[in-house]
């Protein structure tokens, strides 16, 4: 198995296990605690918010392991030079999760200026 091979498996590996962290964060099933969850200043005051972001942030991240899965697998079939294998695919995983991150970021914003 070379590199590209086992970093794929890594990505699709990773992204199933964040999918399955996720799906009771999706489904309002963790209430408020010290390790698991969104946790911001805001989302800890209180349980409209915890479960409101905690709901956008399992559901985005969901979405976004499903697009690192779909890049990783695209990039698959796309020769790379040996030293950029590890990096890209590292994108592929990173980018889309981050994006869900700050998305669920603004989503709390404007949950507390009144506007979610």
């Amino acid at each position: 198995m070379n590199v590209q091979e086992k970093s794929l498996l890594t990505i699709l590996g990773v992204s199933l296990i964040l999918s399955a962290i996720a799906i009771p964060l999706a489904l309002q099933l963790v209430p408020r605690n010290a390790v698991y969850g969104f946790r911001t200043r805001a989302t800890v005051r209180g349980d409209e918010i915890w479960f409101a972001a905690n709901a956008y942030f399992g559901k985005a991240l969901i979405v976004a392991s499903a697009i690192g899965c779909l890049l990783a697998i695209a990039v698959y079939f796309f020769p790379l030079p040996g030293e950029l294998v590890v990096p890209v695919y590292v994108i592929c995983f990173a980018v889309p999760s981050g994006l869900a991150a700050l998305a669920t970021l603004r989503y709390v914003r404007q949950w507390e200026e009144g506007e979610a």
